[in-house]
């Protein structure tokens, strides 16, 4: 636990302005991906992995052990790591004849009833790197939902850009109070940047605070990934309800914000121990 010298404004520019360098250039992993059905799913990112994770590259090296089995792991399921990715996409720019070898499904958002949206089938190569240039066709994949992050694998992988964590360690939104931030904000003059917003179903972080509105109010800027991937959201209005809720802390609210924060309702504010800007 320690000074931070990153905000998460910071990261976020990092994942998508201008984006992840690869050999081909920088990559902006503007997507949201989730295992969750709920949440989408991660229909085109598991008929990617399946079999490209195991095919060989001309000295005897897969993809699995070219990045690690659990970093691709935890890319299938959206909460890889910006290393990771960067690996596995400058390992498709060195070894694009083997992205001839199998099929797979593009699809959309998983349907409301669990199954899966297939909008298209096809080899990667000649769907992708041969109808555009190599940038392009890694963007587009991104754009496709092969690659993305969910809001768990966005704060997870902020910690391990500050340094704060070492490695990832998978926590779910509801269990953040008792895991990874234990102290509870209940007065929201007393909130400040890197403190975590959490919903029982998603988390986010506070990235600056910019004024008081009134007695209970506050304007923020905050970071999370939700639908339309990592994002900073600017000039969003905090607001105190006085409820209570998850593992008994002060409820909040937010309003407004640019872009507007694609999650609302009640949430509960966390700080962790040690770690601020």
């Amino acid at each position: 636990m320690a000074e931070s010298f990153f905000l998460p404004y910071h990261y976020v520019d990092h994942l998508t302005s201008p984006g992840l360098q690869t050999s081909a250039g920088p990559v902006k992993l503007s997507q949201y991906l989730c295992k969750d059905r709920g949440n989408g799913g991660n229909d085109s990112a598991t008929s990617f992995y399946k079999n490209f994770r195991w095919i060989k590259d001309a000295s005897g090296i897969n993809l699995n052990q070219h990045v690690g089995g659990k970093a691709i792991d935890l890319a299938l399921k959206g909460q890889g790591n910006d290393k990771a990715f960067v690996k596995i996409w400058n390992f498709m720019l060195k070894n694009k004849e083997l992205m001839d070898k199998y099929k797979v499904d593009v699809c959309g958002r998983a349907k409301k009833d669990g199954s899966k949206d297939v909008e298209q089938t096809g080899k990667i190569k000649k769907m992708y790197f041969d109808k555009m240039s190599d940038r392009a066709a890694l963007q587009q994949m991104v754009q496709d939902r092969f690659f993305g992050m969910d809001c768990i694998g966005f704060i997870a992988n902020f910690l391990i850009y500050t340094g704060e964590w070492d490695k990832y360690y998978g926590v779910s939104p509801k269990n953040y109070p008792k895991h990874v931030a234990k102290i509870n904000i209940d007065d929201v003059h007393e909130v400040k940047p890197l403190d975590f917003m959490v919903w029982n179903g998603h988390v986010a972080i506070v990235d600056w605070v910019w004024n008081k509105i009134d007695e209970k109010s506050v304007r923020i800027d905050m970071c999370q990934s939700s639908s339309g991937g990592p994002q900073c959201n600017e000039w969003v209005t905090l607001k105190q309800t006085g409820g209570k809720g998850i593992n008994g802390g002060m409820e909040f609210t937010i309003l407004g914000g640019t872009p507007s924060p694609p999650v609302r309702g009640n949430l509960t504010i966390w700080r962790r121990e040690g770690f601020w800007f």
